[in-house]
């Protein structure tokens, strides 16, 4: 069975840089930082109430049948008040549910995650090859992403040329409106959805040119729904112009958006549009390579495209 470990550590902590240590470094070590008995080896950064929370949810995941309270509050060696708290918690945020006969199995939002997290790793290693072909042609950086809220989240990054001042990797986060990646997975949602969304976001000025109008954005991201493809132009940082396009699987839902960097410096419109015209072909290959055998671009209904004509918020 897959440890829970990796798949929720990072929806509790609110680190931007936590995800990549959460995936990548946590199962490495697991086996080190933990006894025989099960108990965290202690330091500064521990927090015993999460690693309890964790450990629940791998027991009640690993029983059968499912166990009751007084069941659970005896493995975990807990009392049952304390107990009691920790199953409310975890069914009040899905990750549990409680059964007519008063017993807990495993909720939607661990089975949601998981899917996601399988998702996420197929879809890396399907694409890593054209990535690093495509950033090997063209000599450029290449992202592969995914939307959270109004962020997007790096699953994959080819860099040939760091344009910011910080490292990004695999984990980063950045504000999806200011992103070329951020604004073709926006483009992507559901008007209502993209509404809900945009009504949240505090678009903050990185540059002169960030669009801070919710008005503007949901303009640029009618475009992006036209073109096929996003454009970022020195909105994130004065040295980069970026172009982004989304990822398709069979069914033609968009599983995440890759994203070309280039130098502003260099980019006249010849450049833009042969760069364009490439970032579509390798997209459109990742696609296919996904099992997605439609339009690419795909094509927006028609109730999407009468809709488009105006931002609520």
């Amino acid at each position: 069975m897959m440890s829970l470990h990796f798949l929720l550590i990072s929806h509790y902590m609110n680190n931007p840089y936590f995800l990549f240590d959460t995936c990548i470094v946590w199962p490495v070590y697991r086996d080190m930082r933990y006894s025989e008995q099960g108990t965290a080896m202690r330091d500064k950064n521990h927090i015993q109430s999460l690693e309890r929370g964790l450990r629940l949810l791998e027991m009640v995941g690993e029983a059968s049948p499912p166990p009751s309270l007084t069941e659970i509050a005896r493995q975990m060696d807990l009392n049952k008040t304390t107990t009691q708290r920790f199953l409310q918690t975890l069914c009040t945020l899905g990750y549990l549910n409680r059964t007519e006969n008063k017993r807990f199995v495993w909720g939607h939002r661990v089975l949601r995650l998981g899917y996601k997290y399988l998702d996420n790793a197929n879809l890396v290693q399907v694409a890593q090859s054209f990535i690093d072909a495509f950033s090997a042609e063209v000599t450029g950086t290449i992202n592969l992403a995914v939307l959270e809220q109004s962020e997007v989240v790096f699953i994959y990054r080819k860099e040939v040329r760091r344009f910011l001042n910080f490292d990004l990797h695999a984990g980063s986060r950045l504000p999806a409106h200011c992103t070329a990646s951020g604004k073709a997975l926006l483009s992507d949602l559901e008007d209502p959805k993209l509404r809900e969304i945009l009504a949240q976001m505090e678009l903050e000025r990185v540059t002169s040119r960030t669009l801070t109008s919710k008005q503007a954005l949901w303009d640029d991201l009618m475009q992006t729904r036209q073109r096929g493809y996003s454009i970022c132009d020195r909105e994130l940082s004065m040295d980069l112009i970026s172009m982004g396009v989304l990822l398709y699987e069979h069914s033609g839902k968009a599983l995440a958006a890759m994203n070309l960097s280039l130098n502003a410096k260099d980019c006249d419109d010849g450049h833009l549009k042969l760069s364009a015209a490439q970032l579509m072909q390798t997209g459109k290959a990742i696609s296919r390579a996904l099992g997605y055998r439609g339009n690419y671009p795909r094509q927006r209904s028609a109730f999407d495209n009468q809709n488009a004509a105006g931002h609520t918020g």
